[in-house]
């Protein structure tokens, strides 16, 4: 049982089908991914998963920082209320503001998100991010902090639990940033835990951020021209990047099942 964790990417959004996702294509047995969730979202749910059941290995794709997720004090009329993950589209105003960040436009992409807006103003949740954005949210510092914390936790949960796992992530913002190059104790102390050997990064292209490091899922699609929906690369990248990642994969995880 090899599971895959992330965000939409992971998860299908926009392709015709669950199974032409690129850790599907790996062969990940189940996915337990979700549109929109922040990477303390793609760590507690991970380590809910492999508590409920066997786990052989696992995949998972961090997303961009600055996405951040809560367990608020009521039902916030979402799937895995009252767990809520807030992004920067959750205090989006109107469509114009949402219809600006579509490569592709699509009604009902745009009116599921309009509504998932709505439900988010009704609960006071909108009000919340609001807040919390102004006030700690959008700096850079606090948005690689976190997600820095959120994967040394996981990473840690797999190897004491002597679970095989492959990290990659949609964009590299995660790792290559002003915080990072800067590193105060803490964040060094977050970034020298974490094993890189057990990561997967895209090639860089030929362009003028060629010396920005290597890539996530997200950023080489899009540099590299591959049809993209309203936000979210096809199967064509998915292909592709399965292709890529394949023998990393099976050295981090299939070969130790293997040997296990």
């Amino acid at each position: 049982m090899i599971i895959a964790a992330g965000d939409s990417f992971v998860y299908g959004s926009e392709l015709t089908s669950p199974a032409n996702t690129f850790t599907a294509l790996l062969g990940a047995d189940e996915c337990v991914a979700w549109p929109g969730y922040g990477n303390d979202a793609i760590a507690r749910t991970t380590i809910e998963r492999c508590e409920q059941g066997k786990v052989d290995g696992v995949i998972v794709s961090w997303t961009f920082p600055g996405r951040y997720e809560f367990r608020f004090a009521y039902d916030t009329k979402q799937q895995n209320s009252p767990w809520y993950s807030i992004n920067a589209w959750t205090i989006k105003q109107d469509a114009k503001e949402i219809e600006r960040e579509f490569v592709t436009k699509n009604k009902v992409i745009l009116d599921a998100q309009l509504d998932a807006i709505a439900r988010a103003k009704a609960t006071g949740v909108a009000d919340f991010a609001r807040t919390f954005y102004a006030h700690v949210g959008s700096t850079e510092y606090w948005e690689v902090y976190s997600s820095l914390k959120e994967i040394v936790y996981l990473q840690n949960y797999l190897k004491i639990k002597n679970i095989p796992y492959m990290f990659t992530c949609a964009d590299n913002s995660i790792l290559y940033n002003y915080t990072v190059d800067h590193a105060d104790t803490v964040i060094h102390s977050l970034i020298t835990q974490i094993d890189l050997t057990k990561w997967f990064w895209f090639p860089a292209g030929n362009g003028p951020n060629e010396t920005c490091g290597p890539r996530g899922f997200y950023q080489w699609a899009m540099e590299n021209k591959y049809p993209i929906g309203t936000t979210h690369p096809l199967e064509l990248a998915h292909q592709d990047a399965a292709a890529l990642m394949k023998d990393k994969f099976n050295e981090l995880v299939k070969k130790s099942l293997q040997q296990d």
